[in-house]
């Protein structure tokens, strides 16, 4: 048998187009080796054959398995992955060093940023509370690197709005309890029962059982 035979033979049938091929592995009935074979059949050589069947993967995933480059950086951002890996998906996917190294450094700024906003809202609380003095308050947030000029508006700030809370009142409870322990004096507990809304009458009838 001529050696040409079974070249005629393999001519003579009709190969996957590269439609076919795409369609045929997103269904599922070619493998990733077979699309790479049907593209050594259509005259790619390695290198290009490679990158065919890469496209065609790329392209039979569905919509929602696609990796955008919002994807990775979040990713990074909640540290998910590693700098070194976000850096190495955002190069496959084409971003030139320069941007990378760029959107890499906006992510580490964002996050400092954030952790610092973070720390501060922890530091009000504490001075809100009453556990930090101005002082303590003013030297815990000058150790996050602010500005004194900031640290100075934000102490400002604060001590406006603490000093703008109600002051705590003792309840008629502890008020009774406290006169008739002795801890405050009757006309000390008249006052206080006059702050929390209590008219003459009803005055009268606690003070009678304080005596």
């Amino acid at each position: 048998m001529p050696f040409w035979r079974d070249k005629l033979v393999k001519i003579a049938y009709h190969r996957l187009t590269r439609v076919d091929i795409r369609r045929m592995y997103k269904a599922g009935v070619l493998t990733v080796e077979e699309v790479y074979e049907s593209y050594t059949e259509h005259g790619y050589n390695e290198r290009d054959a490679k990158r065919m069947t890469d496209f065609t993967v790329q392209w039979a995933l569905p919509k929602h398995a696609s990796i955008t480059r919002s994807d990775i950086l979040t990713a990074y951002k909640n540290r998910m992955i590693t700098r070194t890996e976000a850096d190495s998906l955002l190069g496959d996917m084409g971003e030139e060093y320069f941007h990378r190294d760029f959107m890499l450094k906006a992510v580490d700024y964002k996050r400092a940023l954030e952790l610092t906003e973070t720390k501060i809202k922890a530091i009000y609380n504490l001075y809100k509370g009453r556990v930090y003095d101005d002082n303590k308050t003013s030297e815990e947030l000058l150790k996050l690197d602010l500005p004194t000029e900031e640290v100075e508006s934000i102490m400002e700030q604060w001590y406006y709005e603490k000093k703008a809370e109600p002051t705590r009142l003792w309840t008629t409870a502890q008020t009774i309890a406290f006169a008739k322990a002795g801890l405050i004096t009757k006309d000390r507990a008249v006052k206080e029962l006059q702050v929390i809304g209590y008219d003459t009458e009803h005055i009268d009838i606690y003070a009678q059982g304080i005596e």
